[in-house]
């Protein structure tokens, strides 16, 4: 699979794309819809639940 658009992705894209839980997929949409798009990894690692390890082990498949 190609690079996600953390920015435009659902629940079922991210999980399916970055191998993320339901509950993580879930948290980084929520945390989207508060705080406005991602910018960074960095952004991504403010979000409450989500294993920041997976982020760092994926961020080649990441985009914003």
């Amino acid at each position: 699979p190609g690079p996600i658009d953390v920015n435009r992705a659902n629940v079922v894209d991210l999980e399916t794309s970055l191998l993320l839980r339901r509950s993580e997929a879930k948290a980084v949409v929520q945390y989207r819809l508060v705080n406005g798009d991602f910018k960074s990894l960095a952004d991504l690692e403010k979000v409450p639940g989500l294993d920041t390890k997976k982020i760092e082990e994926r961020k080649g498949r990441i985009t914003f």
